[in-house]
This record gives C-alpha cells, structure tokens and sequence, in this order.
C-alpha cells in the first residue's frame, strides 16, 4: 500500500495541490496572527468537492507550511508569526540584528525539513505501536512533563534565574483569568464580562512580541541600523548545511518533537520548548542561547515541525487529534464518510498510508518553497523601521482581530505590548512568561482532573515511572 501511495501522490494532481497546499501554508504562517490553522479551517470548505485522498494532500501541505512559515517573521521581525516559532524568534531576531538573517533563515528552514522526515520516518514505521504506548500516559505524567518544561525554561534562561522564574510564573497567573476549567466559576474577572473568556493566545503572543518590539524601536530609533539588518542572501545553501553540523541535536531534537506530537493537546510550540532547552543542556556553548545561537534555532525548528509527523500518528491510528490541525484533518475525512482510528488501516489504506505519503512529499515542497522566497524575503529586512513598523502593527491588528472576530483582541494585543516592554525594561527575560502562559492552563487542568479521579491523593504522581522520573528531573 506504500507504494501504491507513493504512485498515487506522484501524480500531477496529488503533486500540485501538496505543492498549493505548501505555498499557501508558507504565506498564512509568515504573516504573525495568522497561521496555518486559520487557513486550514479556512478551506475546509473546499475539501467538500475534493476527492478524499487529495483533499488531505491539500491540507496536510497548509499543516506543513504554516508551522515552518513562522520562522520567517520570527527572524525578520522578531515576531513569531505562531506560537511554535516563539522559541526560534529569540536567537533568530537576534542572528538577524548581527547582520546573520541568510544564515539564521537558511538554518531554520533545513532543520525545519529533517525534523519533517525524521518525524516522517517514525510515523512509517512506528505509528500503531507508538500510539498505543501515548495512549498509556495519564493525566499526572502530562502535570509532571509541563512541571519540568516550565522549569527547564526558567532555569536555562539567560540572565537572572530568579527574574526567569518569576516571568514564567507571571505568564501562569495572567492564563488564570476567566473561566475556570473544572468548575466553570469565573476568576480574577473583576466583573468585567469582556475578560470572562480569559486572554486568547494571539493577542497576548502579537503584543508581547510585536507591540513590543515596535514600542522599543520608537524609544530606542538608532537600535535598529542598516548595517545590522543588511543580510545578503548568497550562498543560501551553504549557509543552511550548516545545520549538519550538529547531527546529535538534530537527532535528538526530531526524536523529542515526535514524541511530543504524540501527546495529544500539547503542540508543536511544547516541542520547540523541550528540544530547545534539551540543546542547551548539552551545549558547549549555553551562554549563547537567547542571543543568537546556532545551536538553539536548529533545536527549536526541528523540535517544532517533528511534532508534526508526530501529532498524525494518534490521528490515523487511534481517531485521537494531537493538535488543532489535526481536528481539522479529522473533520474532513468524516466529512467524507471515513471515520479516523484503529480501523483505518484495513478499511481505507489508501487514506491511511496517502497521509503518511503526502506528508513526506509537503515536507520537500516546503524546503523547496522556502528557499525560493529567500531572496524576496531580503527585501523585508531593509526595509525602514519608520515604514515597516505601521505594516507590522496592521497585520497584527487585522490577524488578531480576525481570528475570533473581535476588535477587542487587539485592545489586549496593545496591553500585553506595554506589558512587554515594561518587562524588558525591567530586564525580565519575555519567553518564560509566554511559555508560562502557554503551560499553565495545561498543567493544571491535568492536575486536577487527575486530583479528582483520585480524591485528591497525590501519590499517584509519585508512583508512576514516567511520571515519577519527569519529576526528578524537574
């Protein structure tokens, strides 16, 4: 069957809407407050009209592209144009500032492709018994992998250890706001029926990173020059083999994006977190991270699109969604009458082995699509901050806006931007505080769902292995 899908995808068909698929992806995933899902849900739509195997061609390609696409306002911008960028924006913003944007986009974009085929590798031959083995963890070794990422993160943060720490646990406070999960009882609202719902994701990522970086650029105007922003865009692929130069972290990092994939509701930005801070464990050069480090933006890209790979493995084998994406892929096989899960290998095998197939084809293209745009992508980074600053701010807003629909959100994507900026004036590290923000509704509706199955006994956090070992090393 393998094969079969192989021949199938080489079609000129199968080929073109990957490669449209990939293209699109690139685009939305570029543009901050956007993103690959927006554009997936976006074409749903469409798929109605589409044979089933080529309308999940079509919309693993956007998958594919959305989440390697933001890299490329994370470097250029120092604007994450997703969350799973959030981690590579820090050393890639700052390669850029040195004159480095070529090499820090050309290193993102090859290990953005091998995490893809690692994680491609693993989901060909790995997919049942690797989804059947997550599907073991429970709710309290979810609690204790979010525990050790949030202090991987403030702990091997440059700077303060303190000041980390404390930004980390701001995020956690500040993701409290709303509803609260178990319950449904409103917190920290201030009976305010706007912030019944909490902060969403976008408004407080575009503000903290954008509104931020442009507030700092309007108070600091000779931060930014020419001369570091100039990049030539020669010897692109010299530039992006750099990344063989780190064959272990590439290994590691993809092996550590693919297992987290599996994890369903974690996400490819935990993957970049957890390959990232697993680089700076092992580095030889640990003082470099977060100020422009090689090492650091291979980790986080291959860590981020292996997740990818990863994610379609509970998906296909077992009906369970490992991302939002991935409910969208979902969604439109149903749509098409095939339901997603154990029995999709022997009833439909050609959906089942097409996806795995058109998952390694929408990695080519995006190494392809990628590298192309390059040279156009020059152009960005020599643009004046007095004009490149108010189209920043507009596409922030439109994104954010657009996203539920609410002029609101981007209220809030101001607010963070000053929260932001006060807190790099105050030299408190921006990364702990997102992934904090990012971690802690997670941590704690595992811990407590868990708490509640058990009566509110710990001890079965200490008495599992893997969640007894995530714990000690936290």
């Amino acid at each position: 069957y393998m094969i079969d899908s192989f021949v199938q995808m080489l079609t000129p068909v199968s080929l073109g809407w990957s490669l449209l698929g990939v293209a699109m992806g690139v685009i939305f995933g570029a543009i901050p407050g956007l993103g690959g899902g927006m554009l997936m849900a976006l074409m749903l739509p469409a798929t109605f009209v589409m044979p089933d195997v080529q309308a999940q061609v079509f919309l693993i390609g956007i998958y594919v592209g959305g989440v390697s696409g933001g890299l490329v306002s994370g470097v250029l911008l120092g604007v994450p144009g997703a969350p799973s960028a959030i981690m590579t924006t820090i050393d890639g913003s700052a390669m850029a500032r040195k004159g480095l944007a070529a090499r820090a986009l050309s290193l993102g974009i090859v290990s953005s492709f091998i995490g893809g085929m690692i994680s491609w590798v693993i989901l060909s031959l790995l997919a049942l018994p690797l989804a059947k083995m997550a599907s073991q963890l429970q709710s309290f070794d979810y609690f204790a992998l979010v525990l050790l990422g949030i202090v991987m993160i403030a702990f091997l943060a440059s700077g303060s250890p303190a000041k980390a720490l404390i930004s980390g646990l701001f995020g956690i406070l500040v993701a409290t706001v709303g509803f609260d999960p178990i319950s449904a009882s409103s917190r920290f609202t201030f009976g305010l029926p706007e912030l019944s719902n909490g902060f969403d994701i976008l408004p407080v990522l575009i503000g903290t990173f954008a509104v931020r970086s442009v507030l700092t650029d309007l108070a600091n105007p000779k931060s930014r020059t020419q001369h570091q922003l100039d990049a030539s865009m020669r010897d692109v692929f010299p530039e992006g083999g750099r990344a063989f130069r780190y064959p272990g972290n590439l290994i590691r990092s993809g092996l550590i994006g693919s297992w987290i994939g599996l994890l369903p509701g974690i996400g490819a930005n935990v993957g970049a977190l957890m390959s990232y801070t697993a680089a700076q464990t092992f580095s030889k050069k640990r003082e470099e991270f977060g100020h422009g480090s090689e090492e650091a933006i291979v980790a986080s890209e291959t860590g981020n699109n292996a997740t990818v790979g990863g994610a379609l493995i509970p998906m296909i084998a077992l009906g369970i969604p490992g991302s939002g994406q991935d409910v969208i892929l979902m969604a439109a096989l149903i749509l098409h009458s095939i339901q997603p899960g154990p029995l999709l290998a022997i009833e439909h095998p050609d959906i089942f082995y097409g996806v795995i197939t058109s998952y390694a084809f929408a990695n080519i293209f995006m190494l392809a699509v990628m590298l192309l745009l390059l040279r156009f992508l020059a152009k960005v980074i020599k643009t004046p901050p007095g004009i490149l600053a108010p189209v920043v701010l507009m596409f922030c807003v439109v994104g954010v806006a657009a996203n539920h629909n609410n002029l609101g959100d981007a209220w809030v994507m101001f607010g963070f931007g000053l929260v932001g900026y006060v807190m790099s004036w105050l030299r408190f590290p921006l990364a702990p505080f997102i992934i904090g923000f990012v971690l802690g509704p997670l941590a704690e509706e595992r811990l407590r769902s868990a708490l509640m199955s058990t009566g509110g006994d710990f001890a079965p956090l200490l008495g599992r292995p893997i969640g007894m070992s995530l714990i000690i090393i936290a």
